[in-house]
C-alpha cells in the first residue's frame, strides 16, 4: 500500500463523517453506555464515552440511535461521539479491503461498488480507493445522503485550486502542474465529476477547467500511468456533462495517447445535438486515437457548415472555422496526408497534426471550396474506388489572403 493511504487509514480518527450504510440493530450492552453519557456525574459520563470509543466501529449502530434521544445531553454527546466511531468503523472496513484483494470487498464504504466497476477489482484497484477514502471521505459518503451538498463540496475543492492557481502567478511561480500534486486528488476529481447526483447539482459553470491545464491527469493517464486512474478518466471522459469540459478531456486523451478512448469518441460523434466546438474536438482527437479506417465517420461532417469559432492570429485576416473544415483536416491527417497541401495555414503553429480547432479555418469562401473540392476528387479516386497502396499527395493550394482595403 502507498504512504498516503497508510497515513489516511492511521490518522482519521476524530474525522467529521456521516455514517455511510443503515446501521444494523445495536447491542443493548452499548445502548446502556450510551445512557449513561447523561448521568449526572461527569465521572460516569466520561467513563462511558471511553469505553463506546474503545468499542470503534461496534458503538457506531448505538450512537446513531443515540443521536435521537429525548435526553439533550445524551443525543448532543452521541453526535460528538459518532464522527470518531465511525472513522474506526471505516479504518477497519478499509485495512480489510485493502488485505486480501481476493476476498469480497467489504459493505458500506461509500461509493465503493461504482468505484470497482469503473476501475476492476484488483490490489491496485482497491489501494487506489482506500486513498481515495481515507482522504476525502467527507464528500463520497455525503454523496450518498445529500449529493447537492457534496456537490458544494466539490466545487470548494475546485475553487481552492483555482485560488491556489491565481496566487501562483502573483508569486511568480505559475505552474499547472501543483494544483493535482497526487494520484489520490487526480481520482477525487475524476470519480466526483463522473457522479451524475452530485453535477447535477452544479452551481453554475464551476473552476473546474483549471485542473484539466498542465500535465498532471495526461502523465497519470498515459501507458505508463495508473490502469484503474485511466479506467476513471475514460468514465468521466463519457459522462462529464459540460461540453467544454469534456473537449479538453479529448485534447487530453490524445496527447496521452489513450486509445481506449476511441469509442467513447465513436459514440459522441453518432450524437448530433452535441455544441459545435464539442464535436470540433472530438473530431480532431480522431487524429491520435483513430486510424485511416474511421475516415467514413469523419466525412459525414464534411457538409456541415456550422461555424465553430472565429479566430484572427496576430494582424491577419480573421479566420472562419467551420465544423466541416475540421472535419477536412481530420480527414486529411488520417490519410496520411499534409493539411497545408490543403490551404490550411500554419504560420502559427498550425496546420500539422494540431489538436485545437481554431487552426482549421479560412479567410474565405473561395479557399474553403477549393479545399473541399480537392478532397473530394482526392477520396473519389483513392478512397471509395478501393483501398490503394500509397495516396499520391494532391496539389498543393495556397491559401489567398484578401487584400487590405
Amino acid at each position: 500500500m502507498s504512504a498516503i493511504a497508510t497515513i489516511a487509514l492511521a490518522t482519521l480518527i476524530g474525522a467529521p463523517t456521516t455514517p455511510s450504510q443503515s446501521p444494523p440493530v445495536p447491542d443493548p450492552k452499548l445502548g446502556e453506555l450510551v445512557k449513561k453519557l447523561g448521568d449526572k456525574s461527569y465521572r460516569v459520563r466520561e467513563q462511558a464515552a471511553r469505553q463506546l470509543l474503545l468499542r470503534g466501529s461496534n458503538s457506531v449502530a448505538a450512537l446513531t440511535q443515540g443521536t435521537k434521544d429525548t435526553d439533550p445531553e445524551v443525543s448532543e454527546r452521541c453526535r460528538q461521539l459518532l464522527p470518531q466511531a465511525a472513522a474506526i468503523e471505516r479504518n477497519e472496513k478499509l485495512a480489510a479491503l485493502v488485505k486480501d484483494p481476493s476476498a469480497p470487498p467489504p459493505k458500506g464504504l461509500a461509493g465503493l461498488e461504482r468505484f470497482l466497476k469503473i476501475t476492476g477489482d484488483d490490489k491496485a484497484a482497491r489501494e487506489l480507493y482506500a486513498e481515495l477514502l481515507g482522504i476525502h471521505h467527507f464528500t463520497l459518503e455525503t454523496a450518498e445522503k445529500d449529493p447537492r451538498k457534496a456537490s458544494e463540496e466539490f466545487q470548494r475543492f475546485c475553487d481552492e485550486a483555482y485560488n491556489k492557481w491565481q496566487v501562483s502567478i502573483r508569486t511568480g511561480r505559475y505552474s499547472y502542474d501543483n494544483l493535482l500534486s497526487n494520484r489520490t486528488d487526480i481520482a477525487y476529481f475524476l470519480f466526483i465529476s463522473s457522479d451524475s447526483r452530485v453535477r447535477k447539482n452544479d452551481n453554475g459553470i464551476n473552476r473546474s477547467n483549471i485542473l484539466l491545464n498542465g500535465n498532471s491527469i495526461p502523465n497519470a493517464i498515459n501507458d505508463k500511468g495508473s490502469p484503474a486512474l485511466r479506467k476513471l478518466f475514460l468514465d468521466w471522459l463519457e459522462n462529464e456533462p459540460q461540453y467544454y469540459l469534456q473537449s479538453r478531456g479529448f485534447q487530453m486523451a490524445a496527447q496521452a495517447g489513450v486509445k481506449e478512448a476511441l469509442p467513447v469518441a465513436l459514440r459522441l460523434l453518432d450524437k448530433k445535438s452535441r455544441e459545435p466546438y464539442s464535436h470540433a474536438q472530438v473530431l480532431l482527437s480522431l487524429v491520435k486515437l483513430g486510424s485511416k479506417e474511421h475516415i467514413p465517420v469523419v466525412e459525414k461532417y464534411l457538409d456541415d457548415k456550422t461555424v465553430v469559432t472565429t479566430v484572427n492570429f496576430g494582424n491577419g485576416p480573421a479566420m472562419t472555422v467551420q465544423l466541416r473544415d475540421v472535419a477536412l483536416g481530420t480527414a486529411v491527417q488520417l490519410a496520411g496526408q499534409k493539411t497545408t497541401d490543403y490551404g490550411f495555414d500554419n504560420r502559427f503553429g498550425g496546420g500539422g497534426n494540431q489538436l485545437y480547432y481554431y487552426y482549421y479555418g479560412f479567410a474565405d469562401d473561395k479557399n474553403r471550396d477549393e479545399a473541399h473540392a480537392k478532397w473530394k476528387k482526392w477520396a473519389a479516386e483513392n478512397l471509395h474506388s478501393g483501398p490503394v497502396e500509397k495516396a499520391p499527395a494532391p496539389r498543393s493550394v495556397e491559401p489567398k489572403i484578401p487584400e487590405k482595403k
